[in-house]
């Protein structure tokens, strides 16, 4: 997978967010690292990512304002796939069109790897298409000869 992919991580416990790089890492992914929501907020403003992985229960901002943050802005998205130890309704306070998936503390390293990388890979098609849309490439014609038989 191409190093250009960036992912955010975002968890207050410098443990979980240092493992969740290193899962990110080792997918062949560039990541990023936030300690809080705020920070997070600063970086999504200041750069670009396909996919952020983000725990819910942080202090200073917690992930739901960040996630509130990304439904608010207007142009490209990242998917997020959201790290929690909250409860079922927690969970239904989440806006399904912003969050890729969920997945629970305590989790598995290999689930976590395969949900970034099929995030990442679902971001990099969009954003092909996108490309192309912009580019008016939608549907190429084949040139009509003038000559009409």
């Amino acid at each position: 997978m191409a190093s250009e992919i960036r992912v955010l991580v975002v968890d207050d416990e410098p443990a979980i967010r240092a493992l969740v790089a290193k899962i990110v890492s080792r997918a062949g992914l560039a990541v990023d690292t936030a300690r809080d929501g705020a920070e997070a907020i600063e970086k999504l403003d200041a750069g670009s990512y396909a996919v952020m992985v983000i725990d819910l229960m942080m202090p200073v901002v917690d992930g739901y304002a960040v996630v509130e943050h990304l439904r608010e802005r207007s142009g490209t998205k990242p998917a997020v796939i959201v790290i929690t130890a909250g409860d079922s309704a927690a969970i239904r306070r989440l806006d399904g069109a912003t969050v890729h998936s969920v997945i629970r503390k305590p989790f598995d390293i290999d689930v976590l790897g395969d949900l970034v990388v099929a995030a990442a890979q679902t971001m990099a098609a969009e954003q092909k298409t996108s490309e192309r849309r912009t580019e008016g490439d939608l549907l190429d014609f084949p040139h009509r000869s003038d000559s009409v038989c």
